[in-house]
Parts: C-alpha cells; structure tokens; sequence
C-alpha cells in the first residue's frame, strides 16, 4: 500500500483548556497554545490573551507581524494616532515595526486571539519595544489599502483593523455550494497583509470541507460548533478552543458531524512560500456517524 501525497505530513491538535496562564503584568495574561517550545519550529506563534477592564498594552513596536480576533469585549485598537473600538469577531493586523496599543473597553474586559508570523529567519525571538507617545502620534496608517479605490496600486497601503462583518462569504467549492465550506478573508495580500492570510471560516451541519492540501501551512482555531477534522493520516474531533496545525503540503480537511455551524478562524502563511494556492483535492470524505469515522483511513483510499 503506498502512500498517498498529503498524507506523510503529521498534523496536531491542541486544546486551549489544557493550556495555562502565563501572567505577563497586572491584568494581562497570555497562554501559549502553539508555540517553538511545545511544537518546534513553526510558521506561527498562536495563542490567547485577556485584558482586565481598564488595563491596557501601551504603545508598542514588534519585530514580526501579528494577528488578533476579538473573542469576547471590546477594545480600543491603535495604530499610530489612528484608533477604533473593536467588538467581537473584529481582527486586526499589526505590521512588523509599527507601534500599536490596545486599550480594555466596557466593564468586561476584552479577551482576543493573537497570531505572529514566524516564517523567516528570526522565527519565533520576538522582541517587544516600548514607544513614546510622540512616536505614536507621528505615525498615520490610512485603514485603506490603496488599491480598493485604484487598482494597480498593490502593495502601497494595509488594512489594519477590521469589523467581523466587513466581508462577504466566498463558497470554498463551488459544486458544493453553500454545502461547502465559505470563508471571509480579513486579512490577505490584496488588502496589504504580506505574511498571512488571516480570516473566519464555516462549515453547515452535516456538510464537508473536501481533504486537500496546498503549499502554505494553515492553522484552524475552532471558535463554536464541533466537528471532525482530518490531518494527514490522523482523524480529530474538535471543540471550541482546539487548534489544528497542519503544515505545508499536509493534507488536511473537516466534517461538521454537529447540531450547529463549525466556525473557525484559518490562518495561511505566504511570508516565505508566496501566494500561488495551488489546492489539490486527494479524497472525498462520505458523512458518516462519529463513532464509525475512527476506522476512515485515507490512506487506504
């Protein structure tokens, strides 16, 4: 029996619940939940933070460039003199090298998904640089990228932030329909992210996202539903909180086998491999119970 392409690539899932809290300062905390130490290199430095009301994380600069969703609360995202107040499901994009604060809103706290690039040579040594004001106010991004309004124009503006329903869903497989997974892309190249494509993903009940794979590593963070995903030759069942890793050129694809719709965020990494999604389909997946799906090897097809 030979192997199939895709599937000599090992994915992993982790859990957020089996993480713990690191405290970074007096109202924010952080767990790790993939990361150099626990995975080895990888083209991502995933995990989850809180802010406690009133607390914030001042100006600042970071030699890679990151990605959050707003989980839960809102926050007063900044970049340069430019700040909005994000609720739920809104992300951001933080360049490399350009200061950027959040700042607690409301009486709850603001609990959000961070995600730095880590495809390049400096991997995952981050350094975090305090800022002055006056370097803050001096900086202006536009939250435009230049070439919305005039195409030909790529690469000379970014979208920094950005509401949860900004975007209209793209169908994933167009035979499918919306039986197929659909995405929104909050972040890619086209609206100035150079290192990752950033966005929210859906699945139907009793619908599937076809085994594929494809150059760029990807990351799913389950944010509601359940499900199962495949990820090389491995079968997984997912929560809200699961993250599934599958890197480049792994085959990986899911069922939603729930009540209620699997929503995740995806990131793709484009900072070493480019953007050319050359996407190859190796196996359909037939919708069957959980409990009969452990014996569905892929390998055997």
């Amino acid at each position: 029996m030979s192997t199939l392409r895709g599937l000599d690539k090992k994915a992993f899932v982790t859990h957020i619940d089996d993480v713990e809290w690191i405290e970074v300062s007096e109202g924010f905390r952080i767990k790790k939940l993939l990361c150099q130490k626990t995975a080895g290199k990888t083209e991502f430095y995933f995990g989850m933070a809180e802010l406690a009301p009133g607390k914030s994380i001042p100006p600042q600069k970071a030699n890679l460039s990151c990605c959050t969703n707003i989980l839960k609360g809102r926050v007063w995202a900044r970049l340069g003199r430019q700040r909005f107040e994000l609720e739920e499901g809104a992300s951001n994009y933080f360049p490399a090298g350009l200061p950027h604060a959040y700042e607690a809103s409301g009486d709850q706290g603001v609990t959000f998904v961070f995600c730095y690039a880590t495809d390049n040579p400096i991997g995952e040594d981050l350094k975090i640089e305090a800022v002055s004001e006056e370097e803050c106010r001096a900086y202006y991004q536009p939250n435009c990228p230049s070439n919305l309004m005039s195409p030909g124009t790529e690469g000379t503006g970014c979208r920094w932030a950005t509401a949860a329903d900004t975007d209209p869903w793209v169908i994933v497989e167009a035979a499918q329909g919306t039986r197929s997974q659909m995405f929104r892309a909050h972040f890619d190249e086209i609206k100035g992210c150079k290192e990752l494509w950033w966005g929210v993903c859906t699945t139907r009940p009793n619908c599937r996202y076809t085994p594929h794979f494809h150059e760029q590593a990807e990351i799913f963070y389950i944010l509601s539903g359940h499900g199962t995903m495949y990820g090389g030759s491995e079968i997984f069942q997912v929560r809200p909180g699961s993250l599934l890793y599958a890197p480049s050129n792994c085959m990986h694809g899911m069922v939603n086998d729930g009540n209620d719709d699997l929503l995740a965020l995806y990131c793709c990494s484009i900072e070493t491999v480019g953007t050319a999604y050359n996407r190859e389909e190796i196996a359909d997946v037939p919708i069957v119970a959980p409990a009969d799906r452990t014996d569905l090897m892929l390998s055997k097809v």
